[in-house]
């Protein structure tokens, strides 16, 4: 059903606008997916407790919306002034979905196949690009400990390319004991300049857990304590580094290569 909205204080409206910071999230349990591609991949599997579509959208966002009112759901048509204060995007195709809040805890993320986990990743385009690469490369779960960026930021959500809605996510885990729990199956590999070569992730194994750290200060101590060995990319000489989302993007790649072809 499509509803005309030109107040700003509508109610969804206000949630809305609430929900371009994780204590919003958090708080409504609900999160936005922006652009028409993303939308209708995400409708697939799940429907949005509302659209807001702009009044000067056009083609695959009229579409989208269209699909979502087919449905069943509200389409709330604002003026493009409105849909702007809700926008995380400079240039908007002029459609945005609120979505519940997946809310994964750890038995959702299973004990088998490649697990990647961050360890003080904070910035929202590497959290978002590395959870990208996991689905892409068939993780079984994402895990982000303390200290991480929120994964259902709006920027971490554009950089994930809506992925981070299909790919189990638990958050503000505390990961020592995450991998106390999934031990002695699962083991641990750390991304570490002073590592082993990254070949090392192509054997077999019945489970796999990745650990990217942070750029500044890498895996903290209590998390590299329980890693059973670490790896590193080789490089070029006079290269220094590559940010978290390039190498763990390699990473993952290296890990999964095994499993594709056994």
């Amino acid at each position: 059903m499509n509803i005309s909205v030109t107040s700003p204080s509508n109610s969804r409206l206000k949630v809305s606008r609430q929900l371009d910071s994780r204590s919003g999230i958090v708080r409504n349990g609900l999160f936005l997916m922006e652009g028409p591609r993303f939308i209708s991949d995400l409708l697939v599997s799940r429907e949005p407790e509302w659209v807001i579509l702009s009044t000067d959208a056009r083609g695959a966002s009229r579409e989208t919306a269209a699909r979502v009112s087919g449905m069943g759901c509200d389409v709330l048509e604002v003026p493009p002034g409105l849909f702007a204060d809700i926008s995380d995007t400079d240039t908007s195709q002029g459609i945005l979905a609120v979505f519940p809040l997946p809310e994964p805890d750890s038995v959702s993320i299973p004990g088998t196949g490649l697990i990647l986990l961050l360890d003080g990743v904070s910035d929202p385009g590497n959290t978002g690009t590395l959870i990208r690469s996991a689905a892409a490369f068939g993780c079984s779960g994402v895990v982000t400990g303390r200290g991480c960026c929120f994964p259902y930021i709006p920027k971490v959500t554009r950089a994930a390319a809506g992925l981070n809605a299909r790919i189990p996510i638990l958050f503000d885990a505390v990961l020592p004991s995450f991998m106390r729990r999934l031990r002695p199956r699962t083991e641990f590999i750390g991304a570490d300049p002073a590592g082993d070569e990254a070949a090392v992730l192509n054997r077999r194994r019945e489970s796999l857990g990745l650990v990217i750290g942070s750029e500044a200060r890498g895996i903290s101590t209590e998390v590299a304590e329980l890693l059973d060995r670490r790896v590193a990319i080789p490089m070029a000489p006079g290269v220094e580094s590559l940010n978290a989302a390039v190498s763990g993007s390699i990473l993952l790649y290296e890990a999964c290569r095994s499993r594709r072809t056994d």
